[in-house]
């Protein structure tokens, strides 16, 4: 504290006690001369800034001029209350993880990748139209049998090659899907063969073909003469066959037939025995087009062969697959026949074909077909599909 305030206490206190005690200021004032104030000169310093001293009062501006003299300044309005804090809720101490001695080690935490951008979907494409009536069928999906109420006439013509001209015909109708009725024109209806069918060339194990009855009738006369049986009579060609059929993959298919053949005569020594297998591989190069090619071989056993042209019943496969003559003086022989079929609708189809003969001596032959059908019932009123 100043000297200056220590004085004027002093002279406020002396005029107070004086006033009480009837005295004057004067007899007091030589006291405060004879006052030793040394000792009060260490207090003459500023004392250093406290940082903790509380800051001075902020000094109150003075009115504007033009204010009234007789009016009050404005009270500043009292400073908001503000909230005391809510202290945190007490933490229950089983709560509280476990001190240990290990370091706190710091996880750092990656975010997840951004989900890719969603892509637009893609237009559907539209379904495949369903095969309708009429459109060709490929010849490896071709069933050995019509099915029900189906109808096929074909007629097969060996035209150019070593040998006489060859001609074949079968005439089927299906009675149910696994069994149909063989026929041959000669002109009239000479012959009578059933087919039975197991299983299915579509499934898993393939389709399996027995067939028999008489394949040809010889009543004994003939529009053109043959020098080589001049005697009248009458003649039956009996045949039997087993038959496996079965698609492999969605172009190819394999058949394999093996039959016997058997010439009833009543004419004396005018009888045969014949048999033959062949094997063929079919291949679809367009749905309308397809090539098959094999591996034959026939015999006549016991005899010497009879017919002016031995021909197997080969239904509903292109071309005539052996190569026994009566003239050549050969009872066997090995073929490599080869077809092409092409059916531009479903009811009807044409094939060329060419049959080698390679052993026991080299013969060729080339010929043409046709087929003509008409589906099964159920086809044509769209229960088979």
């Amino acid at each position: 504290m100043s000297r200056a305030w220590l004085v004027a206490m002093c002279v406020v206190w002396s005029t107070t006690a004086g006033a009480q005690e009837g005295g004057g200021v004067e007899e007091y004032a030589d006291e405060f001369d004879d006052i030793d104030t040394s000792e009060f000169d260490d207090f003459d310093e500023e004392p250093a800034d406290d940082d903790d001293a509380p800051a001075p009062p902020a000094e109150t501006p003075a009115p504007p001029a033009d204010t009234p003299t007789g009016t009050p300044p404005a009270e500043d309005p009292a400073p908001a209350e503000t909230p005391a804090p809510v202290p945190p809720p007490a933490q229950d101490p089983s709560d509280r993880p476990a001190a240990t001695d290990e370091p706190e080690v710091e996880v750092e935490v990656v975010p997840p990748p951004a989900p890719p951008p969603e892509e637009a979907p893609a237009a559907e494409e539209p379904a495949p139209a369903g095969r309708r009536l009429g459109d060709p069928v490929p010849l490896t999906r071709r069933e050995p049998l019509l099915g029900q109420f189906g109808f096929e006439a074909d007629i097969h013509y060996g035209l150019v090659g070593t040998g006489p001209t060859r001609l074949t015909n079968d005439v089927r109708f299906g009675i149910f899907d696994w069994w149909e009725l063989r026929t041959t024109l000669a002109p009239y209806p000479a012959g009578l063969m059933t087919r039975f069918k197991i299983g299915s060339q579509q499934g898993l194990l393939g389709a399996l073909i027995v067939d028999g009855g008489l394949s040809y009738f010889d009543a004994g006369f003939r529009l053109v003469e043959d020098a080589g049986e001049p005697q009248v009579g009458f003649r039956w060609h009996f045949e039997a066959g087993l038959a496996y059929a079965r698609a492999l993959g969605d172009r190819f298919s394999i058949y394999w037939q093996a039959r016997f053949r058997y010439r009833l005569s009543l004419l004396s020594n005018d009888n045969q025995n014949a048999i033959s297998t062949d094997l063929h591989l079919t291949y679809d190069l367009l749905d309308n087009l397809a090539i098959t090619a094999g591996l034959g071989y026939a015999e006549v056993v016991g005899t010497k062969v009879r017919e002016l042209s031995v021909t197997f019943v080969n239904v509903d496969r292109p071309g005539i697959n052996h190569f026994l003559l009566r003239d050549d003086g050969w009872s066997r022989s090995v073929t490599i026949p080869i077809g092409l079929t092409y059916g531009r609708i479903e009811s009807f189809d044409v094939d060329v074909f060419v049959t080698p003969r390679v052993w026991p001596q080299f013969d060729i032959m080339f010929g043409a077909g046709v087929r003509w059908r008409i589906p099964s019932l159920p086809r044509l009123v769209g229960l088979d599909w």
